[in-house]
């Protein structure tokens, strides 16, 4: 019998043979779970409180960020479950729906953030290296459309994996999985065919763009000497954008996507076989894990991105109460009795 972990993929009542133990998860996930509902809530709650105080939640700038920030949130609002259910040995006791509602919102965040975060990528790579098709597609319509595009995906991928069929099952010992413990003929069927289809559009897709775009953005950036200070200025922040993008994508989302390929084969039987399981078992274990932290790190993502993000101002209205100024105008000003430098914006800016 698996002694499971967390996993949207995890154990296989048709793998028994290859027993492993991880009893270090019972531990790992409640810890690092705990850690990331207290930092991700309050930083996914502040920065959507920003976008909401400033009235910039539309603004071209920030639509991929506002709808990262709110898969970031509805993920994080889960965490007290899967806490509950590894503080438990893996017993899921809070019924069928929940379990399918935990384990969506978990799918939906994984993926739906590497596509966010390619989204942000990409718009700045366009930004810097394209900057008068930059001026036409950063109308508000191209936006929407893509995020439209995005979450229609992951509902569509979340449905399936939902209604083909339960996502809990009785361990050998009477607890309850959710999540994992899935049976052969479902490793073969629903799991494995989500499983690689996400990994195909939901990674390597996402990684191959901030692959291309952060070389591209660089080149464009160092080739270009004689630039306008303000101009210089908009690109060096397009390229530390994609950098902070490209170090949550090698971080959070890596790690567990190669261990999970290899687990993946391993449990249809095309690769390994059993030897392979117990090879990337307790890997699986820590790369999940480190999955959840992009709900801590997005925020640094959101500073760098976002159009004239400021944490102090709106910090000090919010903790403080002593301004009356609202604190979008203090986020948004560019330079205190400089009117100008809205005019002097290259293009290509965010401005």
């Amino acid at each position: 019998m698996f002694r499971v972990g967390a996993s949207v993929w995890n154990g296989s009542q048709s793998s028994s043979n290859c027993s492993e133990s991880a009893d270090f998860q019972y531990s790992l996930f409640p810890v690092v779970y705990s850690l990331v509902f207290v930092l991700g809530l309050a930083g996914n709650v502040f920065v959507l409180g920003y976008f909401l105080q400033t009235k910039s939640a539309t603004a071209p700038a920030n639509v991929f960020l506002v709808n990262l920030a709110t898969l970031d949130f509805l993920f994080v609002l889960t965490l007290p479950f899967r806490i509950a259910y590894h503080a438990l040995r893996n017993d899921w006791v809070f019924g069928e729906a929940l379990c399918k509602i935990t384990g969506c919102l978990f799918f939906a965040n994984l993926y739906g953030s590497s596509l966010f975060l390619a989204c942000i990528c990409l718009e700045r790579y366009v930004a810097v290296v394209h900057p008068l098709r930059h001026l036409r597609l950063r109308q508000l319509r191209y936006r929407v459309g893509a995020v439209l595009v995005v979450w229609g995906v992951l509902l569509a991928t979340v449905l399936y994996l939902a209604l083909r069929g339960p996502l809990t099952s009785p361990f050998a010992d009477g607890r309850t999985a959710c999540l994992e413990n899935f049976s052969s003929s479902s490793w073969k069927g629903r799991i494995s065919s989500v499983s690689i289809f996400a990994a195909v559009v939901g990674f390597l897709l996402p990684l191959f763009l901030i692959g291309v775009c952060y070389p591209l953005i660089a080149w464009r950036l160092l080739a270009t000497p004689g630039m306008q200070p303000g101009s210089r200025a908009v690109r060096r922040k397009a390229l530390r954008t994609v950098l902070v993008v490209l170090g949550v994508f090698l971080v959070c989302f890596v790690p567990y996507h190669v261990v999970q390929l290899f687990h993946t084969l391993g449990r249809i039987g095309a690769l390994g076989g059993c030897s392979l399981i117990r090879a990337t078992y307790i890997a699986r274990r820590v790369t999940m894990a480190l999955t959840s932290l992009n709900a801590c790190l997005d925020p640094l993502v959101y500073y760098f991105a976002a159009e004239r993000f400021s944490w102090k101002p709106y910090w000090k209205c919010v903790c403080c109460h002593r301004s009356q100024q609202p604190p979008g105008l203090h986020a948004l000003s560019v330079n205190k009795g400089s009117p100008k430098r809205e005019e002097e914006a290259a293009p290509g800016s965010e401005e």
